[in-house]
C-alpha cells in the first residue's frame, strides 16, 4: 500500500507545481511492477489519480484566484512569470489541446493546469483534455518501465549506459522536433 499511495502522492505533488521528476518514479514503479512487488494496474490508477488531483488543484486556483495570486504561488515553487503569462497566452490560443498535450509532454506539466484556468478555459474543455492527457502519460510511462523491466540485463549487455544515453537522447529529440513541428504548422497556418 505504501508504493501506491507515495505514487498517488507524488504525482499530486508534481501536477500541483512542486518541481519533481515524475518520469523517473513512474519508470521506476513500472520496472518494480514487472518485478512483482507492485501490481501495475492499481499502479496506474494511483498515478492517474494523483495527476488528475494536482491538476484539478493547480486549474481550480488558477481559475478562481487569477493571476496575481497564482504568481506568487508560483514563484515559491520555482516557476518565473514570465513563464506563468507565456503558457497562459499559449493556453488561451490551443483550450483543449493545449491543455492535452501539456498533460502528455514533460516539461509543461507542472505550470499548464494554473495557466488554463487563469485563461479561463471552460471546465468542460479542461476536465476530458486534462483527463485523457494525464491517464495516457501515467499509463504510457508506466508500461515502457514494466516492458523495459524484463530486458534491461539484455540492453545493458548488449549496449550499455552508451545505448541508454543514445535512447533517450532519440527520443526527447523525436518529441522536441514533433512539438517544434506542430508549432511551427500552427504558426504558418492559424
Amino acid at each position: 500500500m505504501g508504493i501506491y499511495g507515495f505514487l498517488l502522492f507524488w504525482l499530486a505533488a508534481e501536477s500541483v507545481g512542486v518541481p519533481l521528476p515524475d518520469e523517473a518514479v513512474l519508470l521506476t514503479v513500472g520496472f518494480l511492477a514487472h518485478e512483482g512487488t507492485v501490481q501495475l494496474a492499481p499502479a496506474m490508477a494511483c498515478a492517474a489519480t494523483g495527476a488528475v488531483i494536482g491538476s484539478s488543484i493547480s486549474y481550480t486556483l488558477g481559475l478562481r484566484l487569477g493571476r496575481p495570486v497564482v504568481a506568487r504561488i508560483a514563484a515559491r515553487v520555482g516557476i518565473k512569470g514570465d513563464r506563468l503569462e507565456k503558457a497562459e497566452s499559449w493556453m488561451r490560443r490551443r483550450g483543449g489541446v493545449g491543455v492535452f498535450l501539456t498533460r502528455v509532454l514533460p516539461i509543461a506539466r507542472n505550470v499548464a493546469s494554473y495557466a488554463a484556468g487563469i485563461a479561463g478555459i471552460p471546465p468542460k474543455v479542461f476536465y476530458p483534455a486534462m483527463v485523457g492527457g494525464s491517464v495516457l502519460w501515467c499509463v504510457t510511462v508506466l508500461t515502457i518501465g514494466d516492458l523495459v523491466g524484463g530486458h534491461y540485463k539484455d540492453i545493458l549487455r548488449v549496449g550499455g549506459r552508451a545505448f541508454f544515453i543514445a535512447l533517450a537522447v532519440a527520443v526527447v529529440g523525436a518529441l522536441g522536433w514533433l512539438v517544434w513541428s506542430w508549432f511551427r504548422r500552427r504558426r504558418l497556418h492559424p
